[in-house]
């Protein structure tokens, strides 16, 4: 004679797996995202060098300033400006 819990399947002892397989593949994919992590540091080699398009340059001459290339607005259009050193 079998009753009516026997003939249903128990559905209650899969869920605690799926919560701990849902668990695992989190902390999984968080410990291999801090693990891709990379840092990059750009020194200048040298006192004095600016970074010019990728390039450490010595100025042109003691005060010059790099300036970088940008968009500027002249009347209703936009125009490139390329860099250039300003004094």
């Amino acid at each position: 004679m079998s009753t009516d819990s026997d003939a249903t399947p128990s559905f209650h002892l899969k869920e605690p797996n799926m919560k701990r397989l849902i668990a695992i593949a989190v902390i999984a994919v968080s410990l291999a995202a801090v693990g891709c992590t990379t840092t990059v540091v750009a020194r200048p080699p040298r006192a004095g060098l600016v970074l010019v398009e990728g390039r450490w340059v010595a100025p042109p001459r003691a005060g010059a300033v790099w300036i970088a290339p940008h968009w500027e607005r002249r009347a209703f259009h936009r125009v490139w400006i390329a860099g250039y050193w300003r004094y």
